[in-house]
């Protein structure tokens, strides 16, 4: 399967902007008479190994900070389950999608309260080993609105 094809007279292609396709790949070049050359050593391109989460964050609308989302990567994610409880341990969000970005909203739509939230994250990966697929992740986040600093 072609994963991408590069017009002469380019030499060269960095696989670290492929973000769709995890998996182990090879390179052969092609000529124009339909000569195909050996291919090349065998590259393997898998999902980051951290799914980084910050602690703060300041859903303002001032493109700062006003989403609740990966710090760093991650490729390959198929989907992210969020839920987040309430200091008080009530469920106040919970939320499927391909990537996450929690904009500080309950389940309802309303704007939450600066606060701490605690909050469990499960992500799905399409990667090379189907025994690392899931990645189950438990912390806190704290919200921070305008009107209140932090101490």
């Amino acid at each position: 399967t072609e994963l991408v094809s590069i017009p002469a007279p380019t030499t060269s292609f960095d696989h670290t902007n492929l973000t769709t396709v995890a998996g182990c790949y090879y390179v052969t070049a092609v000529s124009r008479s339909g000569v195909e050359s050996l291919p090349s050593n065998r590259v393997c391109n898998d999902a980051c190994p951290l799914f980084v989460l910050p602690n703060v964050f300041t859903p303002n609308s001032d493109g700062k900070n006003d989403v609740f989302a990966p710090l760093r990567c991650p490729r390959f994610v198929e989907q992210v389950d969020l839920i987040v409880y309430n200091r008080n341990g009530s469920k106040v969000y919970e939320g499927s999608s391909r990537g996450l970005s929690w904009d500080g909203k309950s389940s309802s739509g309303s704007d939450l309260p600066s606060g701490l939230y605690y909050y469990q994250v499960t992500v799905r990966y399409a990667v090379l080993d189907r025994n690392a697929a899931t990645q189950v992740l438990k912390g806190w986040v704290q919200i921070l609105r305008e009107g209140v600093s932090m101490r």
